[in-house]
């Protein structure tokens, strides 16, 4: 544990015209010396306190498997405000004064893993073997010797589902964790100033960080100016951030690497007046963002006929189911219908109906098993499968250096630029809108989900007679919900890549340079590449059946590149770019470029 504290300090010299007697025992230098030992007035003060400690969960032997460390750092500030307005009085005759501002962060994280190896140490079994160490064994013995056949039966069926389990449980190679978190608060208007030595207040706890709500207990102190045209805001901002990691090695050359991710951020700001020595808060709104892994794989494939998309059809009609449970929830009738048919109070273009009806129709859950919270608490996993072990085979072994097979999933939601809704009144929180529909707490903008399979698939072949090939399937969408005019933009795309290449080695060529016969002799490196992609963008519109694609575009890119080393040190090569696209949209011309010629690299070096 580390505390650190500085404070810089104005110290205010007396001032005396050059003409007046400055002898060393004269009244003006007596009174220079004597301000040399004067602390001053502070203007800035700043603390720190770091903080940290290993878990000594090591000690402890059933979870001595886990590694952790917890780091905390805290920060205070206070800052001088100007004398210059100290006396300006309000119309009541309210002086302002001197007002300071403090304000305080900390931060938090907890990191750590879990090793399997040790956790299957500690139950004292081998993998593949199921056979305990001696003292279980022992144990075992005695039990199984006072026991009666029934008895044995029942412990040979546990030890049996032990072993599948322990056996289970040792694919998992590792698992990490990581947990941070960001905090502050700024106070203006705040009078108490800071001693010699630090402060503690406007509480202990605020000045090492913690963010226990100080305002009231403030006010109530006197600490904050009770100027009624004070106008500077109460800002506190929260962030964090966990992340998961695991990796599983289910059987040999096969590794599976899982991760899971949330992030959320706040900043709340407010004005406020401090009446009869109470904090009164005033136009207080809060902004944020929020982000985690999903999964969507359920309908990554779902059937397509030209713009119209069977997810978004799901989509409108899962707004009826959604509409009449958040109805049954908020105890509304259900048999009380609007317009359209759905429940008055839960209209379709209701905020918290259309969020919940886009999640449940682009995750394929259920609408009464659907999270009604946007802000949602769980990451969902995604995942890298890497599998290299065909060529250790024996069919493989003698055609193939290197063959692998990959894929990868990424996953995202996002909320972007949510804040709190003034309009809603947490007294009357069924109050309704001008539309009849129920005012939420929260304004959502825009609701984002995005996923990427990068690669579908991928094969990176290596034969024996030093051909290569690398074919790959990749596929993504991004969807965008406005749920400001409920239009939907989605985007997709797929793309496929095939590359080959080869090494003639020591060819020989026959050259005359300078009217001298010469043989050259060097690899020849081939190597070729195609990919074609095509995306198309698509709005919808939920209430009209206008889909219209507003952007697009088809790509196909040939390169082809081969270098022959003339030398040591001078290499020639050869290239051939070919690119084309044409766009979705007829405003736009298609384009072809290509792009082709010789290079000689001359190597100056060894």
């Amino acid at each position: 544990m580390t505390l650190t504290a500085n404070s810089n300090n104005i110290v205010r010299q007396p001032f005396q015209p050059f003409e007046q007697d400055r002898q060393l025992d004269s009244p003006y230098v007596r009174d220079v010396w004597d301000e040399l030992w004067n602390l001053g007035e502070s203007n800035l003060y700043n603390q720190a306190l770091v903080l940290n400690y290993k878990l000594p969960l090591r000690y402890i032997p059933f979870l001595s498997f886990i590694d952790a460390n917890y780091n905390y750092s805290g920060n205070f500030n206070w800052q001088r405000g100007s004398d210059a307005l100290a006396n300006v009085l309000s119309e009541d005759g309210t002086p302002l004064g001197i007002v300071h501002t403090v304000q305080n962060a900390n931060t938090k994280s907890l990191a750590g893993s879990i090793s399997f190896d040790r956790l299957y140490s500690i139950l004292g079994l081998k993998k593949g073997t199921a056979k305990f160490s001696p003292l279980v064994q022992r144990r075992l013995a005695e039990k199984q010797a006072k026991g009666e056949a029934q008895d044995k039966e029942k412990k040979k069926k546990g030890n049996s589902l032990l072993k599948k389990v322990v056996d289970g449980l040792s694919t998992i190679k590792r698992i990490q964790f990581n947990y941070s978190e960001n905090n502050g608060k700024v106070l203006p208007g705040y009078l108490q100033g800071v001693g010699g030595f630090g402060t503690i207040d406007p509480s202990f706890g605020f000045t090492m960080g913690s963010q226990d709500d100080v305002r009231y207990e403030a006010a109530r102190n006197g600490y904050l100016t009770r100027f009624p045209n004070f106008n500077q805001p109460f800002t506190q901002v929260h962030n964090n951030k966990l992340t998961v990691t695991a990796q599983f090695n289910p059987f040999k050359d096969f590794i599976v690497d899982f991760n899971a991710e949330r992030t959320y951020s706040e900043n709340i700001r407010e004005n406020f007046q401090i009446e009869d020595q109470e904090y009164v808060p005033m136009n207080s709104n809060t902004f944020g963002n929020f982000g985690m892994s999903t999964l969507l794989i359920k309908t990554a494939f779902n059937r397509t006929r030209g713009v119209t998309n069977a997810s978004f059809d799901v989509f409108r009609a899962n707004r009826y189911e959604i509409a009449r449970r958040l109805a049954v929830e908020s105890n509304l009738p259900t048999d009380d219908l609007g317009s359209f048919g759905y429940p008055k109070g839960y209209g379709k273009n209701q905020q918290d109906v259309l969020v919940a009806a886009f999640l449940s129709a682009y995750t394929d859950t259920a609408p009464e098993k659907i999270n009604l919270d946007p802000i949602q608490s769980v990451p969902l996993p995604n995942w890298n499968l890497k599998y290299t072990g065909l060529s250790s085979l024996k069919a493989f072994k003698n055609v193939f250096n290197r063959f692998s097979i990959a894929h990868a999933y990424r996953a995202s939601y996002t909320l972007t630029n949510f804040q709190t809704n003034l309009d809603f009144d947490p007294l009357n929180p069924l109050q309704r809108d001008e539309a009849g529909d129920v005012i939420p707490k929260r304004l959502y903008s825009n609701i984002n989900l995005v996923e990427q399979f990068n690669p579908l698939v991928r094969l990176d072949v290596e034969f024996k007679n030093s051909l290569k090939i690398l074919a790959e399937l990749k596929r993504d969408r991004a969807l965008s919900l406005s749920l400001d005019n409920s239009l939907l933009t989605e985007s997709s795309g797929n793309e496929y890549v095939i590359g080959m290449g080869y090494r003639i080695k020591d060819l020989r060529i026959r050259t005359n340079l300078n009217g001298k016969r010469t043989t050259l002799s060097g690899d020849l490196n081939l190597k070729a590449d195609m990919s074609y992609r095509r995306n198309i963008t698509v709005l919808r519109n939920l209430e009209y059946n206008n889909n219209q694609v507003t952007a697009g575009q088809t790509l196909l890119s040939i390169k082809f590149t081969a270098d022959y080393n003339l030398s040591r040190n001078l290499t020639t090569l050869f290239f051939y770019d070919h690119n084309f696209s044409k766009f979705e949209v007829s405003t736009a011309f298609p384009q072809t470029s290509i792009r082709s010629g010789f290079t000689l690299r001359y190597n100056f070096g060894n």
